[in-house]
């Protein structure tokens, strides 16, 4: 007669799960103790999907990310980063030494450190743009000042630009025989938005965060009524908030490098794109260095709200007093605009509270055709338009 005999494999596969289980528990846990007490690192393993690359230490050397959901860079790390990326776009201006009338009272070297001012490259042979203070631009000759780069080649400025209308604290001078040098890219005006982080430089490896709060308006049509403004005239400045520091002739930079704004000696921030037309006059002689016109005045519904028109952004083509919406003989006129016509659209961007039609045609070169959006009677519509030069 047979006897069932139990199994004791249950129970022994059983002790096996819980034997790995405790292990894995066991480990997981002792990771933790190592790292919070032995390397100090209070952040949670496994828990989190961030990786602050700030925080790795001497002791983690060796970094390899596989599919990471999100890298975190500190501020620190990624201002470090961008002004590394913008030296070699920047160069120091200094006072010419002269070796032969060397004296106990002046060094005979220059303190990279401490240029007079700094400026940005536009250009790869040797277009240099830069905000220089008022004492020095009043009697500033080429010949009496030396441009140093980040890999301390000096060079002459053999020229000053014969632009003309500069605005009063902006200079732009050419260094001889330069070539192949990096160029500073300009933030167009869809770089700009509230909020964004900046960085004012005014010495080579020195640089203060800021933030840019808005860009404004300083006045409006220069004839009529008020709020009412051209599409003509940039007038605008950036308002940007900063702790500390000697900002005047300083140059603004986003954290991407491209340069935002120029700062004059009085303080104003006026935004990088409104000079393009300088910028791309330099790079192709061909270009002209007016301003581009599409000859409306307008209400920025952004800001205003007139009766019967239930709209909240774009541009209402209105008269300013003794001017019409759409000026005579204008690239607007020609393409059939007329008062009461909102323009919503610029090419492929929105006319609202943060792209002002102004701003976004002072983006665009005389002769450059764009495709502008409209509504008419209820009715949305598009129209090409060649934009023209402001007289």
């Amino acid at each position: 007669m047979s006897q069932n005999v139990p199994s004791n494999k249950p129970r022994f596969l059983s002790l096996i799960i819980l034997a790995l289980l405790g292990g894995l528990v066991a480990g997981v846990l002792g990771e933790i103790v190592t790292r919070v007490y032995i390397f100090k690192d209070f952040s949670v393993p496994y828990l989190s999907g961030d990786l602050n690359v700030a925080d790795l230490g001497a002791n983690q050397t060796n970094l390899v990310i596989r599919n990471p959901q999100k890298v975190v860079v500190s501020a620190d790390a990624k201002i470090s980063e961008t002004l590394g990326s913008l030296r070699p776009s920047l160069v120091g201006v200094f006072k010419a030494l002269d070796s032969k009338n060397q004296s106990t009272s002046t060094p005979g070297y220059y303190s990279l450190e401490q240029p007079l001012f700094i400026g940005a490259v536009i250009t790869a042979d040797g277009w240099i743009v830069a905000s220089i203070p008022t004492d020095l631009k009043k009697d500033f000759n080429p010949k009496n000042y030396m441009a140093i780069t980040s890999d301390r080649k000096v060079y002459v400025i053999d020229e000053l630009s014969t632009l003309k209308n500069l605005p009063s604290d902006l200079l732009i001078f050419h260094l001889a025989n330069a070539n192949n040098l990096a160029i500073i890219k300009m933030a167009a005006r869809t770089d700009l938005s509230s909020g964004q982080s900046l960085l004012i430089i005014n010495k080579p490896a020195v640089a203060w965060p800021a933030t840019l709060i808005d860009l404004q308006k300083t006045s409006s049509a220069s004839s009529g009524n008020s709020g009412v403004q051209s599409s003509d005239s940039f007038d605008g400045q950036l308002l940007v908030s900063a702790l500390g520091g000697p900002f005047k002739n300083s140059l603004v930079f986003d954290l991407a490098g491209n340069l935002s704004a120029l700062i004059g000696a009085a303080g104003n921030i006026t935004p990088a794109f409104a000079y393009s037309s300088y910028w791309q006059s330099l790079i192709s002689p061909a270009i002209s260095v007016g301003r581009p016109s599409l000859g409306v005045n307008y209400l920025d519904l952004s800001v205003v709200s007139p009766l019967g028109l239930n709209l909240s952004a774009g541009a209402l083509l209105y008269p300013s007093g003794t001017q019409a919406a759409v000026l005579k003989n204008s690239p607007a006129q020609t393409a059939g605009l007329a008062a009461g016509d909102v323009i919503s659209w610029v090419n492929n961007q929105e006319v609202n509270a943060s792209n002002d039609l102004a701003d976004l045609i002072a983006g665009y070169q005389p002769g450059d055709k764009i495709t502008l959006t409209y509504r008419r009677g209820g009715v949305d519509r598009t129209i090409d338009v060649k934009l023209g030069e402001a007289k």
